[in-house]
């Protein structure tokens, strides 16, 4: 697909070197602001570029892009064990994206690809095993992104390519919930900023009477009701479109104060976003690295590092997991 091609040649890169076991230069951790920390690094050689986050009770989950390596981490030691492995994305075409716990406790994980040697779609991981299997897929969701379960167990997940909500059932029958053009990527969006290829609808919230969507390109936070039977209704903007603010929203949570929580990747922060539509500036700068996915572990904010910009540039980069004090 021509239109990921600068991806692809990021993520060539980085699956190369995950294979030769060069060694990558790591500069010194930058010194942290007080409310943040590096609680887990990873080895960008190693093709560790965490993009999805989840959290249980005694564990965070992350995924690892260009490998398909889903990892459970200690927060409290940093240490990081292989929890399951997906198909291995073919090198520049494809990669892991979101993470989702279902009611039962199972994994879910978004995985793109663009090429048949690599079905595209949501994989399940059983709780106990690690073992992975197919659990939905269509031809429009060869893109993924962001996964969230409903409280009766349905699975929700953006598809980023083409501008999409899915709605999964336990079965895994995918059907396209919600599809217009506030949700649609434009690569000429915000001056062309982003990564040269349109990336849409990405980070999800799903709750009772709405769900709740970023658009990485066009800078936007959305509201999508879910009406009486269960249908989409038309799309609401709650802030944005605001470029300076929002561009390349990523990763998206709920506050425990009802508030959001926005990862602003190629900006290096994290913003908060009231359901009036103010958005602050929760925490930017080191030890920020591209976050992607932020997640909460009861009152305490969490993101992923992805530093996809600096470890494809080869550029010291700091792949990790960041904790936010309250």
């Amino acid at each position: 697909m021509r239109s990921f091609s600068r991806l692809s040649i990021a993520l060539i890169a980085l699956a190369s070197a995950a294979c030769s076991g060069n060694p990558t230069n790591h500069a010194a951790e930058p010194a942290a602001a007080s409310s943040t920390a590096l609680v887990a690094k990873f080895d960008a050689s190693a093709g560790e570029l965490p993009e999805g986050l989840l959290f249980t009770d005694d564990y965070a989950y992350v995924g690892f892009a260009p490998t398909g390596r889903v990892a459970r981490v200690d927060v409290e030691s940093g240490r990081a064990t292989t929890f399951a492995q997906l198909p291995a994305p073919v090198a520049g075409k494809g990669f892991v994206t979101g993470l989702a716990a279902s009611p039962a406790g199972d994994v879910y994980a978004g995985l793109a690809s663009f090429v048949p040697e690599v079905q595209a779609g949501i994989y399940r991981i059983e709780r106990g095993t690690g073992e992975v299997s197919l659990f939905a897929k269509d031809e429009a969701l060869p893109f993924p992104n962001g996964l969230a379960f409903d409280t009766n167990g349905a699975l929700f997940a953006t598809d980023s390519g083409t501008g999409s909500v899915f709605r999964v059932d336990a079965r895994g029958r995918a059907e396209r919930w919600a599809n217009d053009a506030t949700l649609l990527g434009d690569a000429k969006a915000c001056d062309g900023a982003g990564p040269g290829f349109a990336i849409g609808a990405n980070g999800i919230v799903v709750e009772s009477d709405a769900v709740y969507v970023v658009n990485l390109d066009q800078a936007t936070l959305l509201r999508i009701p879910r009406r009486q039977d269960g249908s989409a209704g038309p799309s609401e903007v709650i802030a944005g479109p605001d470029c300076e603010t929002l561009g390349g929203a990523d990763g998206l949570a709920r506050a425990p104060d009802g508030t959001f929580v926005i990862a602003v990747n190629r900006q290096n922060k994290l913003v908060r976003v009231t359901p009036g539509g103010v958005v602050t500036t929760l925490a930017a700068g080191a030890p920020f690295d591209f976050p992607a996915s932020v997640a909460y572990r009861k009152d305490t904010l969490f993101a992923t590092n992805f530093a996809l910009h600096n470890a494809s540039a080869g550029l010291p980069s700091q792949p990790g997991l960041v904790r936010v004090a309250p």
